[in-house]
């Protein structure tokens, strides 16, 4: 568990903060620091001030807000990040350093501390003052050029991938670096960028690129390596099928009710069934359209064969084994009410990941924290009048 490792959160959106929020999962002290009036971009999605979308990405954090164009408000973040064991920040390469924030000036007082930093494209190099977002490092990384239908353009991956990569990138990397120091008492910056979390999500595509020397095509909902191992339709659905081996085939042959599929020198291999593609596709497709794609996992499933149905996505969270995992969490957001979200995604024996509180109101926190870094509520309620720092 994080319990006792203190967190400065100055990261806005989904890269940083929900680094930020695996580490209050597993029971850091998390603060986040937000803008005055507007705070966290995500809060806006709703017009309220409080969005599902914010609460699932801050659960778990004490929240401030603070100016950090005062000088007043800089100093306040200087002293916390002075005191706090991981500081996680998503400003353009420089912004930190201007507002006496950055990895120089916090080390220099905290030389232990672990500094991530995450950007769209890295502290250095000649795209490092651009701003990146999802959309755009998935562009860049090659991910969306393998995705999509045959003949049809670059398609994005749905969801957030890139930003989510570098979050768990920067949550691995960040505990890592919190070991290092338990040996060591070595602090250290940490340099995630989207670019390179969403580039390292393809070192099997990567590689078969190296190896070839030719740009892979886009091919849809199939493996261009391996088949069968993509989308079928059946009577009712859509039923994904993934063959690694010759047993693991002649075993679908025969849940299918084919034989020849097995016995024809077309589809004896990997290889001769990619030459075959097409037909294949069809014979087996011929074969599905018999029942639903209930039964066929189930059948599948008896056969020892990968299957698993294609869901809607509203069907995802109906899934038993999604249940039984417990996956989705519910709480009382303030600001928003009954809110649904995503639970920590590891089950561990001993130090299992919790959501203890809901996301913060813009300032909730501010005379709390403040508070313990000593000033008096006669000082802070004087910052909150200069408007260096906002209350809830």
């Amino acid at each position: 568990m994080l319990d006792g490792i203190r967190v400065l959160d100055l990261s806005r959106v989904i890269a940083g903060p929900y680094c930020a929020t695996l580490m209050a999962d597993l029971g850091a002290d998390v603060v986040k620091v937000e803008r005055p009036g507007r705070g966290d971009d995500l809060r806006a999605w709703r017009g309220t001030g409080m969005s599902a979308t914010f609460a699932a990405i801050n659960r778990n954090k004490r929240g401030i807000a603070v100016d950090l164009q005062q000088p007043e408000g800089s100093k306040l973040v200087f002293e916390l990040a002075r005191r706090a064991d991981v500081v996680v920040e998503n400003f353009l390469p420089g912004v930190a350093d201007k507002l006496g924030l950055g990895y120089i000036a916090v080390s220099g007082v905290n030389p232990a501390v672990v500094y991530v930093s995450v950007t769209g494209f890295g502290q250095t190099g000649p795209h490092a003052r651009r701003a990146g977002y999802n959309t755009i490092a998935q562009g860049m990384s090659g991910i969306m050029a393998l995705t999509g239908m045959p003949g049809h353009p670059p398609t994005k991956v749905g969801g957030s991938v890139a930003d989510l990569a570098a979050a768990f990138l920067a949550f691995g990397v960040a505990s890592a670096a919190l070991a290092h120091r338990l040996r060591t008492g070595q602090g250290q910056q940490l340099d995630v960028s989207l670019l390179a979390s969403t580039l390292a999500l393809l070192p099997d595509p990567v590689a078969h690129y190296f190896d070839s020397g030719k740009r892979p095509p886009r091919v849809g909902n199939r493996n261009p390596y391996l088949t069968p191992a993509e989308a079928f339709r059946t009577k009712d659905g859509w039923v994904q099928v993934v063959i690694m081996n010759p047993d693991q085939y002649a075993r679908f042959g025969r849940a299918l009710g084919d034989e020849t599929l097995v016995t024809d020198p077309k589809f004896a291999t990997n290889d001769s069934r990619i030459a075959n593609h097409d037909e294949l596709r069809a014979r087996v497709e011929r074969a599905l359209a018999r029942d639903t794609t209930a039964a066929w996992v189930a059948r599948f499933e008896a056969a020892q064969v990968a299957a698993g149905p294609i869901y809607e996505f509203d069907e995802v969270f109906e899934d038993p084994q999604v249940k039984h995992l417990g996956l989705v969490a519910a709480l009382e957001q303030p600001g928003y009410g009954p809110a649904r979200m995503l639970s920590f995604p590891v089950g561990a024996s001993a130090t299992p990941g919790t959501i203890r509180r809901p996301a913060p109101l813009l300032g909730e926190h501010t005379a709390e924290v403040l508070g313990e870094l000593g000033l008096p509520r006669g000082e802070v309620d004087r910052l909150a009048a200069a408007g260096v720092v906002a209350l809830a």
